[in-house]
């Protein structure tokens, strides 16, 4: 079995979300930037003494991205997004160490857990990438699975993100289809409205 190298150069960063509640509706356009950083293990994870899946098996290596990009809230609960990213992979790195670009899109659902907090989750099947720049430009990319919790201000004009527990996603590329690779990342960033015209501020009644 071998694995592609550079494995770990695809982010899912900014792979936030909006609101939806039946009185409080966000519906807009949104910039934002993140970063977001991922342990790579071919021969995935293992759980811990509290059955969580974080201890990695066999060699692994570490990426770091930037992200920017625009997020869509369509008002009803689902959204996409659309972003640019560069990854790096420094050394020491079993798999060697290199710097990688692209451009990814998704589709996203989002519901709110307290106040002014959310929980974003990917769509299934709708994460798109495609790496433009590095050892393995011209191949594409997806990711299975992905979530987000976020903190919203009051005026609804700016949104923070992060990942609150770990969990292990895979990322599979078409150069080797076969190997998706398991991974678990952490990732903050911020948003902000850019188009106020279009967004709904707590008016929805």
């Amino acid at each position: 079995m071998r694995y592609l190298p550079y494995c770990a150069v695809i982010a899912l960063t900014s792979l936030s979300s909006g609101i939806a509640a039946a009185e409080d509706t966000l519906k807009g356009t949104y910039s934002f930037v993140g970063t977001q950083v991922c342990l790579s293990s071919p021969a995935g994870f293992k759980r811990d003494i509290n059955g969580n899946f974080t201890i990695p098996v066999g060699e692994t290596n570490v990426s770091q991205t930037t992200t920017e990009g625009e997020i869509v809230y369509n008002g009803d609960g689902t959204g996409k997004a659309t972003q640019t990213f560069v990854t790096t992979v420094p050394p020491p790195n079993p798999y060697g160490a290199a710097i990688s670009a692209g451009t990814i899109s998704y589709s996203f659902t989002y519901a709110p857990e307290s106040d002014r907090s959310y929980r974003m989750m990917l769509k299934p099947d709708s994460f798109q990438g495609r790496l433009d720049a590095g050892p393995n430009a011209g191949q594409q990319f997806s990711i299975d699975v992905g979530s987000r919790v976020l903190r919203v201000s009051d005026d609804r004009r700016h949104i923070t993100f992060g990942i609150a527990k770990p969990y292990v996603e895979k990322i599979t590329f078409s150069g080797s289809p076969e190997f998706p690779v398991p991974r678990i990342c952490t990732a903050i960033g911020t948003q902000a409205l850019a188009d106020k015209s279009i967004a709904t501020i707590g008016q929805s009644k």
